[in-house]
């Protein structure tokens, strides 16, 4: 199978500054493949986002847009995978680019992840996310580990075992990450194809944004994943253990005790310090 269809699916809301650039790289990114689609679904926006999205869709047949079933992003990824018809998907996000021309792309996988740049202002910094992740899979979803969900391409028929996410999951990306670490054939290409950007009104960001807010958010997602698959069947094939539950608490700032029971777990530990107290971890990176 030749890399020449793919599915482009995204879920926005509120993106009317960003659309056209986003649109612009994907046409650029995907005009020597044969077969493409690409699928908007509106979070119910209060801006010009669907307005905007519905010009293009007159002018080209391969815009899709629809209506989220409900609010909310695992709602509209859920609806969006099942409207892509073609043989890969790539989720992607109302604000960011794709970066290179993605006809060269290697076919011969069920999971591809790949670098990034992530961008602040009109700053990019090239973000290598490593042969880690595709070489100790186990130790990712043991730790929550996750990268944005835009840097994997994913062939249809593979992701279609985990499909629909459920619907009381807060958000879509760690389930995301939880399926492409079940490929026992994942695959790392060292090319940045995709950029992501940095924003104050980001849900999540990466550090250079994060405040208290966004470590609550992060705490409750932890939780509720956690809680999910300790209480119901699922389609993977581990199962969480206790020092995610210590994580979450320790971000919620219930008792220092569960930041020492994390001690045990180097890299939960660090992560625990750094993102309860990040202003302080900013300080000392730019003194270093």
């Amino acid at each position: 199978m030749s890399f020449d269809s793919i599915s482009f699916c995204c879920i926005l809301r509120n993106e009317e500054k960003y659309i056209h650039q986003l649109i612009k790289s994907l046409l650029e990114a995907s005009k020597q493949i044969n077969r493409v689609e690409f699928i908007f679904i509106d979070d119910f926006s209060n801006d010009k986002t669907l307005e905007i999205l519905k010009e293009y869709r007159e002018n080209d047949s391969r815009f899709q847009i629809y209506i989220n079933s409900s609010k909310g992003k695992v709602n509209g990824t859920n609806l969006a995978f099942s409207k892509a018809k073609f043989d890969f998907v790539k989720f992607i996000d109302g604000d960011d680019l794709i970066t290179e021309n993605l006809a060269n792309l290697p076919s011969n996988f069920n999971c591809l992840y790949h670098d990034y740049l992530e961008m602040y202002g009109a700053n990019k910094e090239y973000k290598v996310v490593g042969k880690g992740f595709s070489q100790n899979a186990r130790l990712f979803r043991e730790e929550f580990r996750s990268i944005p969900k835009a840097m994997f391409f994913f062939k249809k028929s593979f992701l279609e075992s985990y499909f629909p996410i459920p619907a009381e999951l807060p958000f879509e990306d760690l389930w995301i990450n939880f399926a492409a670490a079940e490929d026992m054939t994942l695959k790392y290409l060292p090319k940045a194809l995709y950029i992501y950007r940095q924003h104050d009104n980001q849900y999540y960001g990466s550090l250079s944004n994060f405040n208290s807010d966004k470590q609550i958010r992060m705490a409750t997602r932890f939780k509720k994943y956690y809680e999910y698959l300790e209480n119901n069947k699922h389609p993977f094939s581990f199962n969480p253990k206790k020092k995610i539950k210590f994580f979450y608490k320790a971000l919620l700032k219930e008792g220092l005790i569960n930041h020492l029971f994390l001690i045990i777990s180097p890299r939960l530990f660090i992560k625990s310090i750094i993102y309860s107290f990040p202003k302080l971890t900013r300080l000392i990176w730019k003194k270093i």
